[in-house]
């Protein structure tokens, strides 16, 4: 299969975020036949139009008014997307044309994965971030455990098989979706690449406080879908052994 020529990028956004306009230079790196869906709770901006006339990519996206929650705007962007494979990537992303490739060279090479970056963040000058960046390397290649900002791209079959977002969620409906992914068998693939996201969040309410937030909110989570995990690879054993031919 071509996957270059089968993707669909899902952008929910926030009515009144703007930092969407940032990552639009990114997006001239994806082929031509990539689809751009711009899933959100509002209107498009009034200079929309504009945008999109002096941007080559004017013909491959589309905004699409749903309510709000970022769950529901995902869903409703897998639902409208064309192509075999979708990444879902958040607004305040930052992706390089080289971090492109790779996502298409990790598509070719294990397709029914669910495929991830590696997390950077913008203002890394920031010793701290450092620390939050190895941590989220560890989480996700040791713990299996990589998060929405860390752009999440899978077979749209898949996706819908697995149910979508939980738009239940209070929070971390992209943890679950990679929860959900494990216990159904898929694997988890790292392109190697980086992916950028904005440390905004932590200038303005403080590292050590949002840092242990995530922790204790991610341990929350985590706990009952690891004892899922576990329930389903148990199950899969005994049910092989119950398969096997007696000696």
């Amino acid at each position: 299969m071509d996957s270059a020529a089968a993707l669909s990028v899902v952008i929910p956004i926030l009515q009144g975020d703007a930092s969407w306009m940032k990552l639009l230079p990114d997006l001239s790196a994806f082929p031509d036949s990539t689809e751009f869906l711009f899933v959100s709770n509002g209107p498009p901006p009034a200079d929309w139009e504009t945008l999109l006339q002096t941007s080559p990519l004017r013909q491959q996206c589309r905004w699409q008014q749903t309510a709000i929650g970022r769950a529901v705007q995902m869903n409703e962007g897998a639902v409208l997307a064309q192509q075999h494979f979708i990444l879902f990537l958040h607004a305040d992303s930052r992706l390089p044309a080289h971090s492109v490739s790779r996502l298409f060279e990790s598509l070719q090479t294990d397709p029914a994965a669910l495929h991830y970056f590696n997390l950077r963040f913008e203002e890394q000058s920031f010793f701290l971030m450092h620390v939050n960046r190895w941590g989220v390397w560890l989480r996700s290649h040791l713990l299996g455990m990589p998060f929405g900002d860390q752009g999440l791209c899978l077979e749209k079959d898949a996706f819908h098989s697995l149910g979508g977002f939980d738009e239940s969620a209070a929070y971390g409906e992209d943890h679950l979706l990679v929860w959900k992914a494990r216990q159904a068998g898929l694997r988890l693939k790292c392109t190697g690449a980086d992916i950028a996201t904005s440390a905004r969040k932590y200038r303005e309410r403080g590292w050590l406080k949002v840092t242990l937030q995530h922790l204790w909110l991610t341990a929350c989570q985590a706990t009952p879908q690891f004892y899922l995990l576990m329930k389903a690879r148990i199950r899969v054993w005994f049910h092989g052994k119950a398969q096997s031919p007696s000696l």
